[in-house]
């Protein structure tokens, strides 16, 4: 017997050594980890659990937890089997489990960019929790092998001209543009070869779109999926090579090369006097964007239930005669058609008619009551026109718009062009002042995107913006001259006024003498 607790004790400690030994390594790099503090379930929070899981999450990870659900071979991503015990967004260091607060924070927050959705909100708290307790007792591992520390996130430098530049060195020297790409959108030279550990295929994440992270777009975020790594997938835990506040700077810099997204209604068109021809011209820069969602065709077969090209940039310029619209989107790959892939191809959706009692056609290319004028450029086939009664009525007919299109380090960039009149039947008239329903339709030809496997969008409005009158200007100036000018009658009237009312006083007696 006390042989046998002995060797017990040497497995403990030979277990043991190793984990405070990369302890003490993490924290002569500068990291600063605290302790985690397991929940300890009871029976009627798994009982509660079991009943919220079944209801909303078995659906796509199954009953079992083994990411079986009805719904998972439609999903890209795959949901995750629980039963494993990997976990991707995590505090903890590499390889470990993630924490009760790392779940609570995944299931509150969902997942972008995938079909995670985020639940905080819709449940309560204590529901949260509740799920969490349950979806950890789908892997043993919890109990066995529970995480005992995790990196704390406080302490990094802010993000100064100098923070973001050191982090721009790291960028390179850590080679992280071997996937993300030089300008991390995602394309670097390894990321068509991509494989999570079930060998399924993935792709880099596009950092210059922060609101696509899965994890989550702060400069913390960023920190922790540089320190921890991304468990199940080729990204790596740098904190075994590098130091906390090379990491902290590589984190202020990825946060720097992500924009803020504009979203909205309205695709707010600016009169100018020469519309530029190619779609990288800098005066595009200067005008107005909106960036419209996209979401997968789900509704007709074929489906798309998770596309590839989830958000469009859009502005528009117009001149006397002309309208020009510059559509800009991330794609990790150009595909023209010479690869035996589909072409990567977008379109534009108009109403063909006036909208009566402001009925909009029906977001599927129309229907036969309410057709839709449909302009599409493909990277392969250039610039045509439709006209469309629905998906399954589509008619190609003589195109009067013309298309310039480039693709440079990930990114498209399409112009548009059409005259601002009708030139035939069924076609959209442009007039500024006037709210035109618009939508947008994207495919990527190496998911093999093609007829109505696609992304698209519902519908916005292109409105192009109305001269302001030169007498907008100068009513103002009028008012406010002739205000003055009354103003200063008014008050020579008033003290011409106050003079005649005001009492004359006595004249004075002379005294008689004496």
């Amino acid at each position: 017997m006390a042989g046998a607790r002995y060797a017990g004790a040497l497995l403990v400690g030979s277990l043991l050594v190793p984990g405070v030994a990369a302890a003490q390594d993490f924290e002569a790099r500068g990291f600063r980890l605290g302790s985690t503090s397991p929940r300890q379930a009871t029976a009627e929070n798994l009982a509660a659990g079991k009943a919220l899981y079944n209801e909303n999450c078995s659906q796509c990870h199954g009953e079992k937890g083994d990411a079986q659900g009805v719904a998972a071979d439609l999903l890209n991503p795959r949901p995750r089997d629980f039963r494993r015990g990997i976990y991707k967004i995590r505090r903890t260091p590499q390889g470990e489990l993630p924490t009760d607060e790392d779940l609570f924070r995944i299931v509150g927050n969902g997942m972008p960019g995938t079909s995670m959705p985020a639940w905080r909100g819709l449940l309560s708290d204590a529901q949260i929790w509740q799920l969490v307790d349950y979806i950890k007792s789908f892997s043993e591992d919890f109990a066995d092998y529970p995480a005992e520390q995790q990196f704390l996130l406080d302490g990094r430098p802010d993000a100064s001209p100098e923070s973001i530049a050191r982090g721009a060195e790291v960028y390179v020297q850590a080679e992280c543009a071997k996937c993300h790409g030089e300008n991390g959108r995602g394309n670097g030279p390894s990321a068509s070869e991509q494989e999570d550990e079930w060998g399924n295929k993935i792709w880099p994440a596009d950092l210059t779109q922060p609101w696509a992270l899965r994890g989550g777009s702060t400069a913390e975020d960023l920190y922790r999926t540089v320190t921890t790594g991304v468990n199940g997938t080729p990204m790596p835990s740098f904190s075994d090579a590098w130091k906390h506040e090379d990491l902290a700077h590589l984190a202020n810099y990825l946060h720097s090369i992500g924009r803020e997204p504009v979203w909205g209604e309205i695709v707010r068109g600016t009169k100018t006097d020469s519309i530029p021809e190619d779609p990288f011209a800098p005066a595009w820069d200067e005008v107005p964007a909106l960036d419209v969602r996209l979401a997968g065709q789900v509704i007709q077969r074929p489906r798309l239930f998770n596309p590839s090209v989830q958000s469009l940039n859009v502005r528009a310029l117009f001149d006397d005669r002309e309208l020009a619209l510059l559509l800009t989107w991330h794609d990790r790959f150009e595909d023209n058609g010479d690869n035996g892939k589909p072409s990567d191809r977008v379109s534009v959706l108009f109403s063909a008619r006036e909208l009566e009692e402001r009925k909009k056609p029906y977001f599927l290319m129309g229907d036969r009551k309410r057709p839709v004028d449909s302009w599409q450029w493909s990277a392969g086939g250039g610039t045509e026109t439709f006209l469309a009664r629905g998906m399954d009525e589509v008619t190609l007919r003589p195109s009067p718009v013309s298309g310039l299109g480039a693709y440079r380090d990930g990114e498209y960039r399409v112009v548009l062009r059409r005259r601002l009149a009708a030139s035939q039947d069924d076609e959209v008239a442009f007039r500024p002042g006037e709210m035109i329903p618009i939508a947008w339709n994207v495919w990527d030809g190496d998911r093999g995107e093609e007829g109505k496997r696609r992304a698209i969008s519902r519908w916005y409005y292109l409105l192009l913006e109305p001269e302001t009158p030169w007498t907008t200007y100068v009513w103002p100036i009028a008012v406010i001259f002739l205000a003055a000018v009354g103003e200063m009658v008014g008050l020579r009237v008033l003290r011409q006024r106050w003079a005649n009312e005001q009492p004359q006083a006595p004249a004075l007696q002379e005294v008689p003498e004496s």
